[in-house]
């Protein structure tokens, strides 16, 4: 038996298969992927529905594993809950199945013209339509040919004394089965590779239906190793999922395991053909456990949460106070998009004071705070912009067109204030990476000038709030102490790097920060302005 001609075999065709899948995810999801991304955000709390829309989406885009980690970034920004996600997450398992039954088809060679077919219509068609149906096409034809590949490759193992006794053991010791396709799986963080290897196998008779269902358990436990990757890093919410489709697919082998006998009976009188067995067991298995945990969902999100202790710090997403329904009563609808601009503004602030804290006490979970917040105040500036323009077109009074100008000019300079937030956050994490630390009198500098930064700040949202013109004033001239204070500390900051005081990799982000602050007391300015030109 030549051992390395099969091993060179296998490990190219599952090459192949898992480039192939690629290929078709990727084609999948350009054509469809932000259509299913708009459908995953607008579940309800019926973890029915998400299991439906999770079923649906991962069948589509053949890949559980993606649609694990689209949650999990959905979950970061706020537009899922944790019990939404496990409906969804539910779904992916039943989904996932679909590419199992696909490739249990026997095409012979007609993976060729498959491959023939996608690559004309990926390469030379212009229109994107097309060029995304090609490469769909293209990943089903070379998912196929890995799947030939690795058939061929094992059919030797056949009549090969020592192979055939060690998957035996696997029918006989199902534990060792599930043991090694979980390991496998989760090297691969594939399970639909994992399938796809033992249904060739099933092609060439390589192995036992019994075998086969120990593998394919093993691989559903594996494949939540992709999800847990995902989740490190990420929200408390986020790591919870993936907590959670480790304990639904660990309790569901352990539920089968002891019946595995039993199941591959039942499984048998679904299919005179060992491939398509292997596909239906996959298939019944995921279904029946998304079945049994449905009702369980509360139960189980309560355990999770157990296990995963702590708690999330919510960020109010989306818009508060704007509703499109009084559109048609303009002076209302300026008073509503007023309170929501302010609140926008109120985030950028906070963000500011966290960056402080973030800087000095180099704290990383406040950074990604800073981040998330960074996300909201972007989502807010185009929600508000797209209010303000549909006021815009309604019959306005001088005044109202002018308070209209001012929230539109208004608008852009908080955004800006959040990005520079954002900015300094960044240099936070330099920081933290390269172990930089700022010399005791550029930390003072810091903090003075930050505090006058926040305070200028402060006011301007308080003139904007009030629309206190007296108020406006007085942040146009503490503007001006701000631009002098970042002249001198700068100059300071250059004496220091001449005497050696302070580490010139430390001293670029201490000027760089300088230079943000400076800005945001600059936009701070604009609103001030807006505020004495236009409420």
């Amino acid at each position: 038996m030549d051992i390395i001609g099969i091993f060179f075999g296998v490990a190219g065709g599952l090459a192949l298969f898992l480039f192939g899948l690629k290929i078709l995810s990727d084609g999948l999801k350009k054509a469809a992927g932000e259509r299913l991304k708009i459908m995953l955000e607008k579940l309800t709390n019926r973890a029915s529905k998400g299991v439906l829309v999770g079923a649906f989406t991962t069948a589509l885009i053949q890949s559980s594993s993606i649609t694990m980690v689209t949650l999990i970034g959905l979950i970061n920004a706020g537009l899922l809950t944790f019990k939404q996600a496990i409906g969804v997450m539910l779904g992916a398992e039943i989904g996932t199945t679909i590419t199992a039954q696909i490739i249990a088809f026997r095409i012979g060679i007609y993976y060729l013209p498959i491959i023939a077919v996608g690559f004309f219509l990926y390469f030379f068609t212009k229109d994107k339509k097309y060029h995304y149906i090609g490469q769909t096409i293209l990943g089903f034809g070379i998912l196929f040919l890995g799947m030939s590949i690795m058939s061929g490759s094992v059919k030797t193992l056949r009549t090969d004394p020592f192979f055939i006794e060690f998957l035996k053991s696997f029918g006989q010791m199902p534990i060792l089965g599930v043991i090694a396709g979980a390991i496998f799986t989760g090297i691969i963080q594939s399970s639909s590779a994992t399938t796809g290897l033992v249904i060739a196998m099933g092609m060439e008779n390589v192995i036992t239906l019994e075998s086969a269902i120990a593998l394919i358990f093993g691989a559903n436990i594996g494949t939540c190793v992709t999800g847990l990757i995902a989740s490190i890093g990420s929200s408390l919410q986020a790591r919870r999922v993936a907590v959670a489709q480790v304990m639904v697919n660990v309790l569901g082998v352990a539920l089968f395991l002891p019946l595995i006998f039993n199941f591959a009976n039942i499984v048998a009188m679904t299919s005179n053909d060992l491939p398509r067995q292997i596909a239906n067991a996959h298939t019944i298995f995921n279904v029946i456990v998304t079945i049994m945990m449905l009702p369980l969902v509360g139960i189980l999100a309560k355990i999770v949460e157990r296990v995963v202790p702590g708690e999330e710090i919510k960020i109010e997403r989306g818009t508060k106070y704007i509703d499109k329904r009084i559109l048609n009563t303009p002076i209302i609808a300026i008073s509503q998009a007023h309170k929501e601009v302010n609140r926008m503004a109120s985030i950028a602030a906070n963000m500011l004071e966290m960056v402080k804290s973030a800087i000095l006490n180099k704290d990383k979970s406040i950074i990604k705070k800073v981040y998330e917040q960074e996300d909201v105040v972007d989502e807010l500036r185009d929600k508000i912009e797209d209010y303000l323009n549909e006021i815009s077109k309604k019959s306005l009074s001088i005044e109202n067109a002018n308070m209209l100008a001012c929230l539109n000019h208004v608008v852009t300079d908080i955004e800006r204030v959040a990005d520079h937030a954002e900015n300094m956050a960044e240099f936070a994490e330099e920081m933290i990476k390269n172990k930089l630390h700022f010399s005791k009198l550029a930390i003072k500098e810091f903090e003075n000038i930050h505090g006058k930064t926040l305070k200028v700040y402060k006011k301007s949202i308080k003139a904007l709030e009030n629309r206190n013109k007296r108020i406006a004033k007085e942040v146009i001239k503490l503007e001006d102490e701000i631009d002098r204070l970042e002249k001198k500390y700068r100059n300071n900051h250059i004496k220091r790097l001449e005497k050696g005081i302070c580490d010139p990799r430390a001293g670029i982000i201490f000027v760089e920060i300088l230079t943000n602050l400076e800005r945001v007391s600059d936009h701070a300015c604009n609103i001030a302005g807006d505020v004495l030109m236009k409420m």
